[in-house]
């Protein structure tokens, strides 16, 4: 990911007048590719459609800043991967979302709810016009634990599809690089998930298969078996939620088929207190006048749609 920027080159003197249009045009060419971190409190818009159909020629999906979905050429000496494969939007949301992080302190999410109602799209646009020969590089930046006062972390993958399961191996869960960034100005090099070189994250979910510490299996089919966790992967304590010993639950099938109609995971507390906030919040920056009511009602459909 590089930010490229134009320089106008303006003479000292203007021989004549310049019609209006070129200097409109000029002015234009010299505008930044993209927003910043600031210019969006609540990140990108959802898409008005369940996964709209990408172009079979693009290989970048861009975000935002620092947040992007690629298609690359698949790992040397890596078997054909079973691309491409439509799947469907809100399961793999789902599934996204149960996806944990083993840390010293805990567990915590791998993504935040405002990640993944971001991301999922371009995943599943990626992913369906990938071929054989690809993997998926995904880059998602985000303030997290610190809020909005926080510095932005990324957590970066590789995905893809192999076995019958959607392949997801973590690199960097949080990594922080934003601060270093914003004071030398010199683009962050980021590494991402490999199939033949571990990486130091473990990550949990209770309907996936860990096939190393940083390589989670998540099967296509819902109710497919998946093989227990290796001992030192399973939680401390077996009866806790989450834990990687608990049965897998019913879930809406990741391959899209016509008959196939999603099913929403019950809100727990903690949810649905961050779905009222958030409702909350918006609330009063359009009583503030900070947003307009479009942007308002927009907004407000968004945050109601993860109910």
């Amino acid at each position: 990911m590089t930010t490229t920027s134009q320089t106008l080159s303006v003479p000292r003197r203007l021989p004549g007048r310049l019609p209006i249009a070129v200097c409109c045009c000029a002015l234009l060419a010299g505008a930044p590719a993209h927003a910043g971190w600031m210019d969006k409190l609540f990140g990108q818009s959802a898409p008005a459609s369940d996964a709209p159909k990408a172009d079979t020629r693009q290989r970048v999906w861009t975000v935002r800043e620092f947040t992007q979905v690629e298609l690359v050429t698949r790992e040397a000496g890596a078997a054909d991967n079973q691309q491409p494969m439509q799947l469907a939007t809100e399961a793999l949301r789902q599934q996204l979302a149960q996806v944990e992080v083993v840390g010293r302190n805990g567990r915590f999410p791998l993504f935040s709810a405002d990640e993944l109602a971001d991301l999922v799209t371009p995943l599943v646009q990626a992913i369906g016009v990938a071929g054989p020969g690809a993997d998926v590089l995904l880059l998602s930046s985000a303030r997290r634990e610190g809020g909005i006062l926080g510095s932005p972390m990324a957590v970066t993958a590789r995905v893809f599809v192999q076995g019958g399961s959607l392949q997801l191996i973590v690199h960097d869960a949080r990594l922080d690089f934003y601060d270093v960034y914003r004071g030398t100005h010199v683009e962050p090099k980021f590494v991402y998930g490999s199939r033949s070189a571990a990486g130091s994250v473990v990550l949990q979910s209770p309907s996936a298969t860990n096939k190393r510490g940083d390589w989670l299996a998540i099967p296509l089919q819902a109710g497919a078996a998946a093989a227990a966790a290796p001992a030192s992967l399973t939680a401390p304590a077996p009866s806790a939620p989450g834990s990687l010993v608990q049965a897998p639950t019913a879930a809406a099938p990741m391959v899209a088929t016509p008959a196939a109609t999603p099913t929403r995971k019950a809100l727990d507390a903690p949810a649905a207190e961050d779905i009222e906030r958030r409702l909350e919040t918006v609330k009063r920056l359009r009583e503030k006048n900070l947003i307009t009511e479009d942007e308002y009602q927009q907004k407000r459909r968004e945050i109601l749609q993860l109910l």
